[in-house]
């Protein structure tokens, strides 16, 4: 009922704010006693649902909270007066963001962190090593959204250093560390809008504590929080690049085989940053997963395979980050070459499809579409048409090529002239050798092996058509599609045999 009555007032204060809020405070102002619990909880409601509009009332009651502190000991009160105190920290911090869209006269930062820190004095002073986890994850919100306050204050900033420390510390201290790293991130987005620049021990305890909980076996973290865990990463590298890259590069060069692998994920999710910062690290980035890339480990190699989607998801243009296609190709030889049915290396087999179907997935859902990627990719791409160790990547290496051909016919001199510089010596690539012909031929003439690759190497012939002698055109565009129309309906129909034999055995 309590708690029905508590959501009634809060929709009432839509439309009858100042009558809510003046009862709420004559109840928070009453004389020799803590407030009910449902009132609190009511004040922090009103804060989340009409942060700036609460802000004429922080003064007066962080004051009538400030009087009640030493009254309050552990439990249901402790909570809901720690919901209060964050999420009207939260409101301020949402006020210094959207100061124009305020109706009132604006106010500094000063008053502000003048009426929180008595306040964030006495809980750091008394409720920091409070026993109970219910009560350590209602004061970890409450000090980290006070924290965003007071580090727009220079002379506050070092306290909130402190504390800071002390969230790190809390990794060790509670069951459910989701929490800290939701309060670590809020934080660094505070810092992030203070701009102020983040000490060098801080910046490496944080890095060594977000580090450790994705490297940790014994207790790995959902994917809602990795997800956290890798954002709190980027924020802290678009405020101090150099740290965080340094960090994790000597993750990658020692330690155990889970922490190269956690090192590689943040990586990844630092090469998929658009801050500008990042952007220019990226080529330290990417010279420090080359130095991963031969590891033995499944793992390693597949959190590089991870990263280089990322990367090459990211929309960079430049030559270095492109070049990193070619260990797609290197390690699906690398597993192909390694194939063993069954006995003792039955996992090792699981592994390597699996790194071969990521291979082929990554290739497959290459973006061509970006700007100059047609001059970077095209001539990487077409040197791993011939090799047979590649055969098994013909189907999505034909459908990038085809769609690189259709871009670069559609555009025609026009990107040339537009498209960076990008490519070198390699110009001389640009055209598929005799040898890539003969063997897309030699593929599409056997299509009882690999009918859908067959395929493929067929499409491929049709879309180069531009680049074969103009004698062969007429009979190229008449008989290539007619081979392709028999092919692909010998492939469906074998496909439709299979899932009959398939639905017969089950």
């Amino acid at each position: 009922m309590k708690t029905a009555a508590s959501d009634v007032l809060v929709a009432l204060a839509r439309s009858h704010f100042h009558f809510v809020m003046s009862e709420l405070q004559s109840h928070l102002k009453a004389m020799g006693k803590v407030p009910d619990e449902t009132v609190l909880l009511t004040l922090g409601k009103m804060a989340r649902s009409y942060a700036l509009r609460c802000i004429p009332f922080v003064g007066m009651t962080l004051l009538a909270l400030r009087t009640m502190l030493s009254r309050v000991g552990s439990g249901q009160i402790l909570h809901a007066i720690c919901s209060v105190l964050e999420q009207w920290s939260k409101g301020v911090n949402t006020y210094f963001c959207n100061r124009d869209q305020c109706p009132f006269p604006r106010k500094g930062v000063a008053p502000f962190c003048e009426a929180i820190y008595p306040v964030f004095r006495y809980v750091v002073a008394n409720w920091l090593d409070c026993k109970e986890e219910e009560d350590k994850q209602a004061v970890l919100g409450a000090v980290a959204a006070m924290m965003g306050v007071l580090l727009h204050e220079e002379q506050h900033q070092e306290h909130a250093w402190e504390q800071l420390l002390w969230l790190l510390h809390q990794y060790q201290e509670v069951r459910d560390t989701s929490q800290v790293t939701k309060s670590l991130g809020y934080v660094l987005e505070m810092l992030e809008g203070v701009q102020t620049p983040i000490p060098r021990g801080t910046a490496l305890a944080i890095s060594t504590a977000v580090h450790h909980q994705l490297s940790d076996v014994t207790k790995e973290p959902g994917p809602a929080h990795k997800a956290v865990l890798s954002r709190c990463i980027v924020l802290q590298a678009r405020m101090c690049p150099e740290e965080t890259v340094v960090f994790l590069h000597s993750q990658l060069s020692g330690g155990s085989k889970a922490g190269r692998v956690a090192a590689l994920g943040l990586l990844a999710a630092l090469a998929h940053s658009d801050a500008p910062a990042m952007r220019e690290k990226l080529p330290q980035v990417v010279e420090a997963v080359r130095s991963v890339c031969n590891e033995p480990s499944a793992q390693v190699r597949r959190a590089v395979l991870e990263f280089i989607r990322e990367l090459l998801s990211s929309g960079s243009q430049s030559c270095w980050a492109w070049d990193v296609v070619g260990h797609i190709f290197i390690e699906f030889s690398r597993t192909s070459g390694r194939l063993v049915a069954g006995g003792l290396f039955a996992w090792e087999t699981r592994e390597d499809g699996a790194l071969r179907a990521l291979c082929m997935d990554i290739l497959g859902s290459l973006d061509v579409s970006l700007r100059g990627m047609t001059k970077l990719l095209w001539p990487r791409l077409l040197q791993y048409v011939v090799p047979a160790q590649y055969s098994g990547m013909l189907i999505p290496l034909s459908h990038c090529l085809r769609a690189l051909v259709e871009r670069r016919e559609r555009a025609g001199c026009k990107e040339e002239e537009e498209e960076p510089d990008a490519v070198g010596s390699q110009e001389q690539g640009r055209s598929p050798s005799e040898c890539c012909w003969v063997w897309l031929g030699v593929v599409a003439a056997a299509p009882y092996a690999s009918g859908e690759r067959a395929v493929a190497a067929l499409q491929l012939l049709q879309a180069l058509h531009s680049t074969i002698h103009k004698a062969l055109g007429a009979a190229w565009a008449t008989e290539i599609p007619l081979l392709l129309q028999y092919l692909e309906g010998k492939v469906r129909v074998g496909r439709e045999r299979l899932e009959g034999r398939r639905e017969g055995l089950e």
